[in-house]
């Protein structure tokens, strides 16, 4: 006999008169997940924690794979199920083995089950909650954090390798969970292409799914707070000052680096802004440090501070909040930078990757993404936007494209003798974002890139006798046509926008490692909602409910595309239909 609505689709249909269905057929994960890893911590005489089993379609997975931002379902399946034979402690206080100087690690095993799940290829990512807080509908509360164990149905040889033992750059291969019946791929389908899944009239168990839980954590998520700079170039001295002229720790004093924002409350203008229609220059055909400076220069620039500022930081780590965040104090405390890798297959040993203009740039974590905020009084679903960052190296004192392309030159960033990136823990994380937006269909990607210039004057400038001047060439490509041929672009975009202004809008600031640690502003810890009432600014509190307020984590913690530059040149180059809301 079956019980529940959530199996319905297993145990066959439910016949209504009219000969159709009360509850369309759908489909179910079900198996066993394995944990490996320290003994639980016990409270009340209960497991503390559970395993989170988050079920994601593979066309649109999480960050840094994807742009997904919930999963489509998901199951948890409580520590007192998953340690049924282990001794549990029955006092008020949480007792912890671990810290009492029991290290062993133990196994134990639970079956699992997730539905309804409409027809599609899955993947399942999954992590043992160790202190019990996960709350999936809350940002600061969906994701694993230091101390948790990480894992999901994936390829376990692979992950036992030994070129991938302590390689942080290492990401797991999801396992592929077909639920439904593959539709045939059309005719002109590219290789890889995943097809679409149909759910049969009896309901579909993809059964015997086997997911494993092995991987600690040692690192908190990437927490930081916002600020905006305003970015100086001196071609004649060769250097880029930079500035920090907002902060989302502050309310906006005045309107530099803010400049057309539609916000007039200064707990509400953003740290950063950038005109629709921006421009910047092309790469320079002849790279000298003057010519890779200037053309630095015209792009945007974010700083991410790390943590919370000191004043919010008794009320970050204890509740509601229980940030694991701490002074900046290396190694424990701090934002992680590192070098992207890919394996080599031929020699089993990892390379350094570029970003994917190339250019001798290293593609660094933690990878920096801006996701359009969603507008409430939108009339349909409207599609995901998406404006990636270029992580620069600090490291080396100087947080400039220039610095961080002579540090992976100098061997300063990768250990290719050990194959090993080279992290450093630094204290802010600054980043370049490109004068380009990725659309993406509510199906998830692929989807279009959209920029204002698909050319400009190359960045090139002659300093032989001061004062240097601009020697580039015009028209030149700010999109190379070979883009596309990048299977890091090719798996977000198929398609480029004949030159179109940027969507307007809000954007929140997402910062990810590769083990899908992830941090997002603004979040919950930084504004109230719902029945909590308003957001009091003046005494940092909710005015129904009142809690703390993190002002660094709320609303000025974005970055705006505002009105362009030239109010004619949106009129003919206007924003494409893939941006748009749908109606």
């Amino acid at each position: 006999m079956c019980a529940g609505a959530l199996v319905l689709a297993a145990c066959g249909s439910v016949p209504v008169d009219s000969g159709g269905r009360l509850y369309p057929a759908a489909g179910v994960i079900r198996g066993t997940v394995s944990y490996q890893g320290p003994r639980p911590c016990s409270q009340n005489g209960h497991i503390v924690g559970s395993a989170v089993l988050l079920v994601f379609d593979r066309r649109n997975p999480p960050p840094p794979d994807g742009a997904a931002a919930t999963a489509p379902n998901f199951v948890a399946v409580t520590g007192d199920v998953l340690f049924a034979n282990e001794p549990r402690f029955t006092g008020a206080d949480m007792y912890c083995p671990a810290a009492a100087g029991f290290t062993q690690a133990i196994a134990a095993t639970a079956p699992f089950e997730v539905a309804p799940l409409a027809g599609a290829s899955y993947e399942i990512r999954a992590f043992y909650d160790s202190t019990g807080n996960f709350l999936p509908e809350f940002s600061i509360r969906n994701l694993p954090e230091r101390g948790d164990i990480a894992g999901g149905a994936i390829d376990t040889a692979d992950a036992l390798k030994p070129v991938n033992a302590g390689n942080p750059d290492y990401q797991p291969l999801f396992l592929p969970i077909d639920v439904g019946v593959a539709q045939p791929l059309a005719a002109e389908a590219p290789a890889g292409a995943i097809p679409v899944f149909a759910i049969p009239d009896s309901g579909f168990v993809a059964d015997n799914v086997a997911v494993t839980i092995a991987a600690p954590l040692p690192t908190t998520r990437p927490y930081f707070y916002a600020q905006g700079e305003d970015v100086e170039f001196d071609v004649g001295q060769g250097g880029i000052p930079t500035a920090v002229v907002q902060s989302s720790d502050g309310p906006a004093t005045n309107a530099n680096g803010i400049a057309g924002a539609l916000e007039t409350d200064p707990n509400l203008a953003p740290v950063l802004t950038i005109p629709q229609d921006i421009a910047v220059f092309a790469p320079p055909a002849a790279p000298t440090p003057q010519s890779l400076n200037h053309f630095e220069s015209a792009f945007p620039h974010l700083r991410l501070a790390w943590g919370v500022p000191s004043g919010e930081l008794a009320a970050a780590t204890v509740a509601p909040f229980g940030m694991q965040v701490a002074p900046f104090v290396p190694p424990g405390a701090g934002l992680l930078v590192f070098q992207d890798a890919t394996l080599d297959p031929a020699t089993q040993t990892y390379v350094g990757a570029q970003i994917p203009e190339g250019g001798g740039v290293p593609q660094l974590w933690p990878q920096v993404v801006l996701e359009r905020v969603p507008d409430p009084g939108a009339a349909g679903p409207e599609p995901t936007v998406l404006i990636q960052g270029i992580t620069l190296a600090g490291s080396t004192g100087a947080d400039s494209l220039l610095a961080t392309v002579a540090a992976s030159l100098a061997g300063q960033l990768f250990d290719a003798a050990h194959g090993m990136p080279i992290v450093a823990v630094q204290d802010h994380v600054t980043v370049m974002l490109r004068p380009s937006a990725i659309c993406l269909p509510a199906s998830g990607p692929p989807g279009t890139l959209v920029t204002p210039y698909l050319t400009g004057t190359a960045a090139d400038v002659d300093c032989s006798s001061p004062p240097c001047v601009s020697t580039g060439a015009l028209n030149q490509p700010l999109v190379s046509p070979s883009l596309l041929g990048n299977p890091a672009v090719a798996a977000l975009v198929d398609a480029v926008a004949p030159p179109s202004c940027l969507p307007l809008g809000r954007y929140a600031i997402n910062v990810v490692y590769p083990d899908g640690q992830a941090w997002t502003v603004p979040n919950e810890a930084g504004v109230c909602s719902g029945n909590e009432g308003a957001t009091d600014y003046a005494g940092l509190t909710c005015t129904l409910q009142p809690r703390p307020v993190l002002y660094s984590q709320g609303a000025r913690a974005v970055v705006e595309v505002v009105a362009p530059s030239d109010p004619t040149y949106c009129v003919d180059h206007p924003v494409p239909a893939a941006c748009a809301t749908s109606q």
